[in-house]
């Protein structure tokens, strides 16, 4: 394939200089990010080709190709050849992956979190068990403060990869900074498990230990301590109520004077 003139950082304008046939720029950021988005939506609605089922298909190598060409392009400081590239390679294989990591990327060292977000999403929308957008898109997320969208996304990512150690860290750590900490220690604990079966003994290691100071933090709230004979007062009390909820509610109901 023919590489593209071009060169420079990804501004404001660079995405409609991408998709406009004359390269003249757009009058605000605005216009140019509306010129991106319909670029990419063009690529998904007008002759994107899935991969074959029996193999990669001609369209997703060409995909691949475009890729590979929009990452080099991308390191040598041609942002904007990069971008025209990574839209190229959605219209060919609207279902490869790397493309919308690529194209997101871009956006983020450019400094426009918003169009990466959306790149993201649409990259979600088309890729069957994308988890890698998820973890993408979570990043992204937990750098704005949008903890919770962000532990949304590395749930879903882990519901597709349960066996991932990187990815149970990853999540661990975000249900941690949220404060979410019997969350954490139930990742933990997965976590442990994991690498003991795998024979990754200083993973392991490491996951048992946070479990244990995470059971220490969670106290009752344990799920695990609160099977034991010794529950504490709070849950000694929680279940003499649920054992006896009528008494409990005629109690209530002397209270009330009925």
């Amino acid at each position: 394939m023919l590489e593209g003139p071009g060169a420079g950082t990804l501004g404001p304008v660079c995405a409609a200089r991408c998709v406009e046939a004359g390269g003249a720029r757009p009058r605000n950021s605005a216009r140019a990010r509306a010129l991106a988005a319909a670029s990419l939506a063009a690529a998904l609605l007008h002759g994107a080709a899935p991969a074959r089922a029996d193999g990669v298909g001609w369209a997703t190598a060409q995909a691949a190709e475009l890729t590979r060409q929009a990452e080099a392009r991308a390191a040598a400081g041609e942002a904007d050849v990069a971008l025209r590239r990574y839209l190229e390679a959605v219209r060919f294989d609207a279902t490869y992956g790397p493309a919308y990591l690529g194209l997101g990327a871009l956006y983020e060292r450019a400094g426009d979190p918003r169009e990466a977000e959306r790149a993201y999403t649409v990259g979600l929308d088309h890729v069957s068990g994308f988890v890698e957008g998820h973890r993408a898109r979570a990043a992204l997320r937990s750098r704005e403060g949008r903890r919770e969208e962000a532990i949304a996304d590395l749930e879903a990512a882990a519901a597709l990869r349960g066996d991932d150690g990187e990815l149970l860290q990853e999540l661990a750590a975000a249900y941690v900074a949220a404060g979410a900490l019997p969350a954490a220690l139930g990742v933990a604990r997965r976590l442990s498990a994991l690498a003991a079966r795998n024979g990754d003994r200083a993973l392991a290691a490491a996951a048992t230990t946070q479990a244990r100071a995470l059971s220490v933090l969670v106290g009752e709230a344990d799920p695990v301590r609160a099977g034991g004979a010794d529950r504490g007062p709070v849950r000694r009390a929680l279940a003499r109520h649920a054992a006896a909820p009528a008494r409990g509610s005629a109690a209530d109901r002397r209270r009330e004077g009925r």
